[in-house]
């Protein structure tokens, strides 16, 4: 399946009601994050340039990108692959994780790297993630704040 430049960030973003829209791994973003493994066997579809295999963020599911305009190649099952590590990501994150990532979201909302709405609820879906988490790792504090009058 081939992706344009930002269309598979729109279908992520889709999954699980959005709660993996926050997670804003742009293959292109962060240099330390892209690790280029072979050149892919496929061309781009959209300019006939060969594709690059990678790696998709932290997971071990590779995918091929075109360098040239950023389109995005899936091979069958990398998607539900990329899927299920965002959900891992998302279960394995702890309370200080959730902070960082409210804080990293609270940046980009300030500096302007994402409009406002998609900032917005980027930032609303972390800070529910981290009410639920939260709520898993301290039962106990979670239930007494349930119980203060609101």
């Amino acid at each position: 399946m081939w992706f344009e430049a930002g269309e598979f960030r729109l279908l992520k973003d889709r999954q699980s009601h959005g709660d993996y829209c926050w997670i804003n791994f742009d293959l292109w973003r962060d240099v330390d994050q892209f690790r280029a493994a072979t050149p892919a066997r496929y061309a781009c579809p959209g300019d006939g340039s060969a594709l690059t295999t990678i790696r998709y963020g932290g997971s071990s599911v590779s995918v091929d990108v075109c360098s040239r305009c950023r389109g995005l190649w899936l091979d069958h099952g990398e998607f539900q692959a990329i899927v299920a590590w965002l959900r891992t990501k998302v279960d394995s994150e702890t309370v200080g994780d959730y902070l960082k990532d409210v804080r990293e979201e609270f940046v980009e909302l300030f500096t302007g790297q994402e409009g406002l709405r998609t900032g917005l609820r980027d930032l609303a879906s972390v800070l529910y993630l981290l009410e639920l988490r939260f709520a898993v790792q301290h039962p106990h504090l979670a239930a007494a704040a349930d119980s203060l009058p609101r």
